[in-house]
């Protein structure tokens, strides 16, 4: 009963300290991005109401396999120096793409 009280006590200290917040790295959140705007994006064009033209689709398509490409390199990443490079060099060549100025 001790230790369940330590640890509740332990716990309501990291929650304070905010410790406990789920962040993900700077990669990991671009990859989700992009992935996750794909998966919309090839959602939304599969309902049989709306129009959807082949090349939206298929730039859909390219981000969703952008974004599971870089969330792959970016996993290994920490022990492959070439997967950073690469990971590194995707994701500018995403942000440049994606959103440069107009």
């Amino acid at each position: 009963m001790a230790n369940d009280a330590a640890a509740v006590a332990a716990y309501e200290r990291a929650i304070g300290a905010g410790e406990l917040g789920f962040r993900l790295p700077p990669r990991l959140s671009a990859a989700v991005a992009v992935a996750m705007w794909g998966v919309a994006g090839l959602m939304s064009t599969t309902v049989p109401d709306l129009v959807a033209n082949r090349d939206h689709v298929l730039l859909y398509f390219v981000f969703l396999m952008a974004g599971v490409l870089l969330l792959l390199l970016a996993v290994a990443a920490p022990n492959l120096r070439a997967a950073d490079r690469a990971a590194g060099r995707l994701e500018g060549w995403l942000r440049a793409t994606l959103f440069r100025g107009a």
